[in-house]
């Protein structure tokens, strides 16, 4: 095939790759070998495999190779081109020999789909060791063509080199016209290597788009399943990412002289031809087992596994969103399969009661199929019969994405038996090990974080910085608690244990960037500090019936910003000596040496990028910080004061009356600019910004938040 050919497949295929909105991915490229003859077997979906697949092969890879398509696309414009690019047609009768030829001289690589057709339910299943998939006709065996074909590609090679020794030239000429040798063809004294290809893609949605807008305008006499196909296709197309993954090799020669050893021992005689016909299905298991075990398993699987496992039980959204992120932890431990990288570290954010748009979207696709029902509040139920309705081979597409979802996962023993396991536990368990998990991915990071900025000099204890959990499963109510700007859990550590010894169970978040060193600090984002807040109450959702949050100073404006992003969810809100305003800050809590009064944002045309002051408690909080970290906590006060009018929940604001950092005031605007029916305002007599270490006032601050919580 020329290389020109290739060149101009790129102005047609450019547009669909720029069409799709995702960029293709690729793994396990480490097994491609250019240099060696290579016929690629894959699963089938969509028609577009066809011709995609070459097509990314080439232009990611520098692959060529040709690939066989279903006679009915050889038509107009769609088939000249197919044709032009090297695309054989399955009813050519020669199809086999060209594909011969290639391995053989290793001129060119195939592609081929063992499936036979596009697979549209994508069920396979394994029956008596061998791989069996369901077209529209039922099951049927996956076809041994491709293990044939490379299996023969060895032999005639074999072949081939005796004629030549032999000197036998009429062999040798029916030999190359019957492979279509050019002038300049020989063989390859490579060996022909298999290599499984799977092709996942993830979202699979339907959907009106403007493809198929395109289509219903400019195409005629269409059939149902054309339709189906266009919308699937389309949407794949604009909608999804497109990923393949490339196994392990099978070098087709060592395959073959393995099973001939196998042979000779048992005593048993053989010809080439029954060698093929003994070894094809074995080879095609192979291939194909390689091709399936590779699926990209996403975050629409582990949703389907749950609802499959769940059956026909009654469940709230919280318990739904806990085992899926439960079975997805297990299955990331596991290591046995590939998993999608929106399945990560990041996922306890599923559990944060704010949108989660990878869960979002699958939960709307089983409302809309009618698979998840609605019984009342929070709580839902699924409706199996419709959940395992397959419907038509050319429908389940459109009618059930979950459970061809399901379908393609179907022969993966191991993940039903591991997602089965976890589903069953019930939901108090599963709560409890979500906790655990989320709690000990926090106190990793932080031990990560202390390491990496460690000074033997200037490192506090490893107790000041670390997150504090304090559980009972005889508590019902739970309040998540964070720490002030520069600071650390120390410095909540004694509200935590009072909470504690009175019933409640309390999370003491770590705020990203503090407990270790300024520099940590230097580098995150208000952002940061927000998701670690979001740690310590997604691992407080399950576990406990009513759920407060409360914070000190900077963690103060965290809890209130938390309590306005999400509706109906907590119980009540505590801020501490909380500034809502930069004006609001003493200059001497940041900068002692400016000389100008309650006037913050003159620091931001200082000439230096650092700065120290005195904390009340240096055995805790930061001496020097970055003035970049001053602009972060700006943005943090901009944006809570923003979202103060969407404040519900019954909220406590406590401020010491001569705090030196915080001027009091600021608890006015607090109180005055949010929509809470239910709050109240609490001025403690104390000099000392950090309240909750002072041993005059801290326990009449204890008791005020105890009561609060005993009440609301």
């Amino acid at each position: 095939m020329q290389d020109n050919l290739y060149d101009a497949s790129h102005v047609v295929f450019a547009i669909v790759e720029k069409a799709m909105t995702n960029s293709i991915t690729i793994s396990g490229v480490e097994n491609l070998d250019e240099a060696l003859p290579t016929l690629f077997v894959a699963n089938h979906f969509t028609r577009v495999e066809t011709f995609l697949i070459p097509y990314v092969l080439y232009k990611k890879l520098g692959f060529k190779v040709r690939s066989l398509a279903d006679y009915s696309i050889f038509k107009g414009m769609l088939g000249d081109y197919m044709s032009a690019v090297g695309t054989v047609s399955t009813k050519d009768e020669k199809r086999n020999e060209k594909i011969l030829g290639d391995l053989i001289t290793g001129r060119v690589n195939w592609v081929i789909y063992p499936e036979g057709a596009m697979i549209k339910n994508k069920k396979v299943v394994l029956e008596d060791n061998s791989c069996l998939v369901e077209n529209s006709e039922g099951l049927h065996d996956i076809f041994t063509g491709s293990a044939v074909l490379a299996l023969k590609s060895e032999l005639e090679k074999t072949r081939y080199l005796n004629a030549q020794n032999a000197c036998n030239v009429e062999e040798i000429r029916e030999f190359r016209e019957e492979y279509f040798f050019d002038k300049e063809d020989e063989l390859s004294y490579h060996n022909t290597n298999i290599i499984p290809m799977n092709i996942s893609y993830s979202p699979i949605r339907t959907g009106t788009n403007r493809l198929v807008e395109l289509a219903q305008k400019y195409i005629d006499n269409t059939t149902k399943n054309i339709d189906e196909e266009i919308e699937i296709e389309s949407n794949l197309l604009l909608n999804s990412q497109l990923h393949v993954h490339f196994s392990k090799p099978i070098d087709v020669k060592d395959y073959l002289l393995k099973k001939k050893r196998e042979f000779r021992k048992k005593g048993l005689e053989y010809s080439e031809e029954t060698v093929i016909q003994k070894v094809r299905i074995p080879l095609t298991n192979l291939m194909m087992s390689e091709v399936y075990k590779n699926t990209l398993i996403t975050f629409d699987h582990i949703y389907a596994l749950c609802l499959e496992y769940i059956g026909d039980r009654e469940f709230t959204m919280i318990e739904l969103k806990s085992r899926i992120y439960l079975l997805s932890r297990e299955l990331k431990t596991l290591e046995t399969y590939r998993l999608d990288g929106n399945i990560n570290a990041n996922l306890y954010k599923l559990l944060n009661d704010e949108p989660y748009d990878i869960f979002d979207n699958v939960f709307q696709l089983s409302k809309e199929q009618n698979i998840l029902l609605h019984v009342e509040g929070d709580t839902y139920k699924v409706d199996v019969k419709n959940f395992k309705n397959e419907y038509t081979f050319h429908t389940i597409r459109l009618k059930n994405i979950l459970r061809v979802l399901l379908n393609e996962v179907q022969i993966l023993e191991e993940l039903h038996v591991t997602a089965k396991k976890e589903i069953l536990k019930s939901s108090e368990v599963v709560f409890r090990e979500v906790m655990y998990i989320i709690y000990n991915r926090d106190k990793k990071q932080f031990k990560y974080d202390y390491n990496k900025y460690y000074s033997v000099l200037d490192s506090k204890h490893k107790d000041v910085g670390k997150p504090i959990l304090l559980y009972d499963e005889k508590n019902s109510i739970g309040c998540v608690i964070s720490h002030g700007y520069k600071s650390a859990p120390k410095e909540i550590e004694l509200l935590a244990q009072y909470l504690f010894e009175h019933g409640i169970n309390v999370y003491g978040v770590r705020l990203k960037g503090h407990g270790t060193m300024p520099e940590d600090l230097r580098d995150s984002k208000f952002e940061d500090w927000y998701d670690s807040f979001d740690v310590g109450y997604s691992a407080f959702s399950g576990v406990n019936e009513k759920l407060y949050l409360c914070g000190f100073s900077t963690g103060g404006l965290l809890s209130l910003l938390k309590a306005s992003n999400i509706e109906d969810k907590i119980s009540g809100v505590i801020c501490l000596n909380s500034a809502i305003s930069l004006q609001d800050i003493r200059v001497k809590y940041i900068v002692p040496t400016i000389n100008v009064i309650n006037n913050f944002l003159s620091i931001f045309n200082a000439d230096v990028d650092t700065y120290e002051s005195e904390p009340e408690h240096p055995e805790i909080n930061y001496k020097m910080h970055y003035l970049v970290s001053v602009g972060e906590l700006k943005k943090l006060i901009d944006l809570v004061n923003d979202r103060l009018k969407y404040i519900t929940e019954p909220t406590l604001i406590i401020q010491a009356d001569e705090d030196p950092t915080v001027d009091p005031n600021s608890a006015d605007i607090i109180y005055d600019n949010i929509a809470s029916n239910v709050k109240e305002k609490y001025m403690v007599q104390s000099d000392k910004h950090v309240i909750t270490l002072d041993k005059n006032v801290n326990q009449d601050v204890f008791q005020k938040v105890l009561k609060f919580i005993q009440t609301n």
